[in-house]
């Protein structure tokens, strides 16, 4: 059968219009498709936050295989995941130490709070309490632990629609970082932030909050809840800004249907970038005078803090800002005027303790700010090799 000339644009068009409607169909094996994405049945269901403007991805950890021991879920950038190879990186992220693990590197055994049955609980606490009291000189040295470091709620509409969601954050936020959340019993700031809905006016909101306040801030984070409604599902994400210089240092969304059902937890589970990021930021909180006793102070965090009785503190009269030189950036805050050193003696509230000065502190001091004195593990771990050497050569030499 021959085609005429005429009628082969015709045929043409139809055999084209066949290969279009049939090119979804699986028993077409010549016909190409376009692959979208290389992870099509799982992208949906992935958790992911960003910190300091790297995309994470919680995946499955390669290395559980040969490791039982190993994390069975680790954060990876989202860029290395992308590429489907990511074994290398499994070894340089690092795992946060938990608190026991933190108390034994600082020599404090884990039944310190609870004595043994022989031991009379009741002495033991007052001699304990009378010693970091009275003797601040001799007190003995306080747990290496993490201070939690303080957040603050910034008020939105979204947040003020839902306080069931709010709540369950903040419980979430504490429970999973080193993290506490500072309630907001501010009313002016409650009104400012009741028709706030677009991130961008909300952090021009926040970075004019911080500039109103006259010396460092009393958090070192600001949090913000924004919202946004699909098709069968809401999407509720949690901003992070850095209190010292004002900028966004990290996010993470949650989801939720429109029967109210979580889809995961509200904080990403075991996110260690955005611990690290919390550990990495200085630790400070205000202290004042305390009138009612001599050479008293009062903080403004507690045991809700992680701060612990004889836990050591220094204290400054300023904080000066910060500024690159080229642009006139914020930075952060510079602490200066130290005048020395407070240990806990005492709490009160959920979050707040009474200090001591280990001499006093000038008669004209008022206020000021008590910071956090580092003291790294590692220098903890020498002491513990030396004991053991005895005892690998006591042997011989007998």
């Amino acid at each position: 059968m021959t085609i005429k000339p005429r009628h082969r644009p015709a045929l043409l068009l139809l055999l084209i219009l066949s290969l279009f409607l049939t090119a979804g169909c699986d028993h077409v094996p010549f016909m190409p498709r376009q692959e979208i994405d290389k992870f099509p049945a799982t992208v949906q269901n992935l958790e992911t936050m960003v910190v300091e403007g790297v995309t994470y991805v919680r995946v499955i950890n390669p290395a559980r295989q040969g490791d039982p021991e190993a994390e069975p879920a680790i954060w990876i950038p989202q860029t290395v995941y992308r590429k489907g190879n990511y074994q290398a990186y499994t070894v340089n992220l690092p795992r946060p130490r938990e608190k026991k693990e933190l108390q034994a590197a600082a020599g404090q055994p884990e039944n310190t709070k609870k004595p043994s049955a022989g031991e009379s609980s009741g002495e033991t606490t007052t001699e304990a309490e009378n010693q970091t009291a009275e003797d601040l000189g001799s007190t003995a040295a306080a747990p290496i632990l993490p201070l939690r470091r303080r957040a603050l709620l910034f008020p939105t509409q979204v947040s003020l629609r839902h306080p069931e969601i709010i709540t369950q954050l903040e419980i979430e936020l504490e429970k999973t970082l080193p993290l506490r959340v500072v309630e907001n019993f501010n009313p002016r700031l409650n009104e400012a932030g009741r028709l706030l809905t677009r991130p961008q006016e909300i952090r021009k909101a926040v970075r004019q909050w911080l500039k109103k306040t006259a010396a460092a801030p009393p958090v070192q984070f600001v949090l913000f809840l924004v919202s946004r409604t699909g098709r069968d599902r809401s999407y509720f994400t949690c901003n992070w800004i850095d209190a010292q210089t004002g900028n966004p240092v990290a996010a993470f969304t949650f989801i939720r249907d429109f029967q109210g059902q979580l889809w995961y937890p509200l904080v990403p589970s075991d996110p260690v970038p955005l611990v690290n990021l919390v550990n990495a930021t200085p630790w400070w909180c205000r202290i004042e005078r305390d009138p009612s006793a001599e050479n008293q102070y009062i903080l403004d965090a507690g045991h809700r803090s992680d701060l612990l009785y004889g836990r050591e503190l220094q204290v400054f009269t300023r904080a000066e800002k910060v500024r690159d030189p080229g642009t006139g950036k914020d930075l952060g805050y510079a602490f200066s005027h130290p005048l020395g050193t407070v240990a806990v003696v005492d709490f009160f509230g959920s979050d707040g303790s009474l200090a001591r000065a280990r001499s006093a502190l000038p008669e004209n001091f008022t206020r000021g700010f008590a910071v956090e004195i580092p003291r790294p593990p590692v220098a903890q771990e020498a002491p513990e090799k030396s004991k053991e050497q005895p005892k690998d050569h006591q042997p011989q030499n007998q």
